[in-house]
């Protein structure tokens, strides 16, 4: 009988003794990656934040008590738990209660932590998108993942809630790697990333060219976990030893094409080189093209999984399309025309490559137009001071590539022009996308050349968009 009571004893104390350290030792828990990014049970251990959410925030836990009940945790593996076959202690029911506890929220149909889910919400984030309902359970898995989605479909949530999962707050040194074209699209992922982490004291810091580099090493300095930076300023900090990347476990490659456009694939490759072999790599790119794929190739798992999302090919209600067929030789002259017959003081022109911008822009200089090209080519400097010029109306015509305008956002642009057909139906309706924003009208334009019939036919029925036929009196008088 005191023998038995001994054993009660010591058993209350060692439960005792796991409850303050919130460990969960989980023998059957599931790695469901070849690497050892993949999200373990370990990375579902609440934060110290995480473990207070039920006080701090009631509402939330109602909230998921009323939207689902947690499952019951699954019977561990005989002959593991009784063996302790991989040296772990036999899970607990507490312990498993914790596990339930950290992983019973829900994000549509993907588990996520408590403070991701109360992140999430704060931001208006009720159901994932296509390419986070697709990408999410890949990437906390650890499987490297080549993702085409366009700007707007929710990428940056898509691999930010992995790596938030993945981070863990305790260790001070970097721990993922985001890498971003620009330094407006890297502010605008370092924000997002920050958020998704707030309530699990994740670090981030952004790392681009044109700001203090003395704040940026401050900062890595004071053990943030996740970095954002274009590749130009991610490459330098690495040379003189103030960022570290031999701990990296997760590296995304945001927005490819753009990296490629504007001559940063060899950093890009010089930066990826320097992490760790063993790492999860992730790339999303609204297009393609073969050094994209020669990266995929030599820096990816072969078994990497895919993800291809399509936007909805919607054009907007507002915006006047029409199309003008013109020959090769006559775009430049069809171009003046319009410019006259419809008064142009603002114009986005698009052209396919870096070299068509450079020509065009320079041909119609020596027209006597105020115009301004835009493209990869361009410094970050030169790209700003481009983009600012035209939105305060003292460059008349903008023509740029494809890439160089993704991220174009300005509210009141009258009009916008393709020189060259649209490469498919995708591109067409995000260069449509550039005008009649926030509600107001707006004027897309289309050149259609002696080569492009077919192209245009097919771009045509996949839109199923109305548009007009344009006359040009460079060929019908008048």
């Amino acid at each position: 009988m005191h023998v038995n009571s001994l054993r009660r004893e010591n058993d209350r104390r060692v439960v005792a003794s796991r409850e303050r350290r919130h460990t969960i030792h989980l023998s059957a828990a599931p790695v469901a990656s070849r690497r050892s990014a993949g999200l373990t049970a370990a990375h579902l251990q609440p934060s110290p934040a995480e473990s207070r959410l039920s006080q701090t925030d009631p509402d939330l836990a109602r909230r998921r008590r009323g939207r689902r009940t947690p499952p019951a945790a699954p019977a561990p593996d005989a002959a593991t738990d009784e063996a302790g076959g991989n040296g772990t202690v036999p899970a607990t029911d507490f312990e498993r209660a914790v596990l339930a506890q950290a992983s019973g929220y829900r994000f549509g149909e993907i588990e996520v932590p408590a403070t991701i889910a109360r992140a999430l919400e704060s931001m208006g984030f009720v159901t994932p998108t296509e390419v986070q309902d697709r990408s999410i359970p890949p990437l906390r898995a650890g499987q490297d993942l080549i993702g085409q989605a366009q700007t707007g479909t929710g990428k940056t949530a898509a691999f930010g809630i992995p790596i938030v999962e993945k981070i863990e707050p305790s260790s001070q040194h970097v721990q993922a790697l985001v890498l971003t074209p620009t330094r407006e699209l890297c502010v605008q992922v370092t924000e997002e990333i920050t958020r998704i982490g707030q309530f699990r004291g994740v670090r981030t810091v952004a790392i681009y060219g044109g700001s203090s580099m003395d704040r940026q090493i401050e900062e890595l300095k004071r053990g943030a976990q996740v970095v954002i930076g274009t590749p130009g300023r991610v490459l330098d900090l690495i040379r003189r030893g103030e960022l570290r990347l031999d701990r990296v476990h997760t590296v995304i490659l945001d927005e490819a094409d753009r990296m490629l456009d504007m001559g940063f694939i060899v950093d890009v490759e010089t930066i990826l080189s320097r992490c760790p072999r063993q790492r999860q790599t992730a790339l999303f790119s609204a297009t393609m093209p073969y050094a994209i794929l020669r990266i995929c190739d030599r820096f990816m798992d072969k078994n990497a999984v895919q993800v291809t999302v399509r936007p909805d090919l919607k054009t907007v209600e507002t915006v006047r399309q029409l199309v003008y067929f013109v020959a090769e030789q006559d775009k430049v002259a069809a171009l003046v025309e319009l410019a006259d017959q419809f008064g142009l003081d603002r114009l986005l022109v698009f052209r396919h490559t870096q070299i068509g911008v450079d020509r065009l822009a320079a041909t119609l200089q020596r027209r006597g137009k105020n115009v301004a090209g835009l493209h990869g080519g361009l410094s970050q400097r030169e790209r700003d001071r481009t983009l600012a010029s035209f939105r305060a109306g003292k460059v008349q015509f903008l023509v740029a590539t494809n890439v160089a305008a993704r991220g174009l956002d300005i509210t009141d642009l009258p009009y916008v022009l393709s020189f060259d057909i649209p490469e498919d139906a995708d591109t067409y309706v995000h260069r449509i996308g550039r005008t009649g924003r926030a509600g107001r009208e707006g004027t897309a334009i289309t050149f259609v050349g002696e080569w492009d019939l077919d192209a245009w036919e097919q771009i045509r029925s996949e839109v199923g968009a109305s548009v007009e036929e344009g006359q040009l009196n460079l060929y019908h008088g008048g």
